[in-house]
């Protein structure tokens, strides 16, 4: 189970206008914060490469772009590892690869049967190229929502029940979508709404073009599969940025919504924005790299993925120039100080003398100790204080000779200066019968 998946923004914004509203508080529109009362951005220190040519077995073109982390063991109950990073070619074919590791520190393998999506899907289309994936958990479908251009005119949406092997499910936007002119319809990122009063559960950042312009475009959806799109874009060239941005992702960072992009100046910004997707700050470099490149200018950093888990903050990108990109990554000490619990939860299901069990595992890495509960619907244990560094893994029996599918609940307790702090996390565990 994540500690920290993508974060369910509409619950963080929603939360925060109800506790307003039980003070007797008038709820606005979330407004963007002056410069003074932001929080430092995390400084990120280069950490390496992830796709290394040499060592990669599908690798038709040299050059790997558009990482997308996904916490499997959320989702999935026998995963490859702990993390899936997705990630693709993009000049012909492209093709739709998977790497994961138990660790984001690495070391990543790579999945034996890449690509899982490539660009000849029949009879659902055939194109030059797919890439630039961009996952999230569906959670009205209850499946993994695989969102990827191909070609560069259209987004699509294929989805899985083990981030594996994915069935095609329709275009999401398209050039005609975005108005007159558009050329370029691709390198989506989609996430959970963050406007709590919003008729729509899921948002959109994807890069158009018109005129050999490339800005960011918001699209919103009510169940990930048919979208909105607005007629104004929410990111355009200007003087921080170049001519051209593209690749957005929204990133939430103590309390403040920004739109992160890479630009035609080689750099990864961020600008403010607010839960509606309307109003932005002005751009501050989150990311660069002063390594000359060969050409003598600065070395490309772009597509920016944000991972904040293990007490650590986790800065995926691609980098290099065009068709000679890498994913790399880059990490920081500095961890959200609103995310008081950091517990990897686990479950796996087994055997024992004829009797179905599950073996729930928490380990707490939330630098304090935590009350845990692990609960399924046969047995439940808890656990008080469980230290920073610590595990516990007991054995809950179904007491009978099989469990159905289903999941160990994870209740978190822990008290910080006097204010009681809860959450819930899961994991999902297999049937078996013994």
């Amino acid at each position: 189970m994540s500690r920290h998946p993508r974060p369910r923004l509409r619950h963080l914004v929603a939360t925060a206008a109800a506790a307003a509203l039980a003070l007797g508080a008038v709820v606005a529109a979330p407004a963007v914060p002056t410069a003074e009362a932001l929080a430092p951005l995390p400084v990120f220190t280069e950490a390496g490469e992830i796709t290394v040519d040499s060592q990669l077995t599908y690798n038709p073109t040299g050059e790997q772009i558009f990482p997308s982390v996904l916490h499997a063991s959320e989702y999935f109950a026998n995963p490859l590892g702990e993390w899936y990073l997705y990630y693709a070619p993009h000049e012909n074919p492209g093709g739709i690869s998977l790497m994961y590791a138990d660790d984001l520190d690495g070391p990543w393998t790579e999945y034996t049967a890449n690509p899982v999506v490539a660009n000849v899907w029949q009879p659902h289309y055939s194109t030059y190229h797919v890439s630039s994936p961009d996952v999230i958990w569906n959670t009205q479908a209850d499946k993994l929502f695989l969102y990827f251009h191909g070609g560069n005119d259209v987004t699509r949406i294929a989805s899985s029940d083990d981030g594996i092997t994915f069935d095609y499910e329709k275009i999401a936007v398209s050039n005609a979508m975005g108005g007159t002119g558009v050329t370029e319809t691709s390198y989506a990122r989609v996430f959970p709404h963050p406007d709590p009063a919003s008729a729509y559960e899921y948002a959109m950042f994807y890069m158009d073009n018109v005129n050999n312009s490339r800005r960011i475009r918001v699209a919103e959806s009510v169940d990930g599969l048919d979208w909105v799109v607005r007629p104004t874009p929410i990111v355009t060239g200007g003087s921080a940025e170049g001519a051209n941005v593209s690749s957005a992702n929204l990133w939430e960072w103590e309390g403040q919504l920004y739109v992160i992009y890479h630009a035609t100046t080689k750099k990864i910004l961020a600008r403010t924005i607010d839960a509606t997707l309307t109003t932005t700050g002005p751009a501050a470099l989150l990311y660069s790299l002063p390594t000359a490149a060969p050409n003598g200018g600065a070395l490309r950093v772009a597509s920016p993925e944000i991972v904040s888990a293990e007490g650590k903050t986790y800065l995926f990108y691609e980098r290099g120039d065009r068709l000679d990109a890498t994913i790399s990554h880059a990490v920081s000490d500095a961890y959200p100080s609103d995310q008081p619990f950091d517990v990897d939860v686990t479950a796996t299901s087994s055997c024992a003398n004829g009797v179905a069990r599950v073996v729930a595992s928490a380990h707490n890495e939330s630098g304090r100790a935590v009350d845990i509960r692990l609960t399924t619907p046969f047995a439940d244990r808890k656990f008080t204080g469980v230290a920073n560094g610590a595990t516990v893994s007991p054995t809950l029996s179904a007491g009978a000779a099989s469990v159905a599918a289903g999941s160990v609940t994870a209740s978190l307790f822990v008290r910080i200066d006097g204010v009681a702090k809860t959450a819930t996390v899961t994991a999902p565990y297999a049937a078996i019968t013994c």
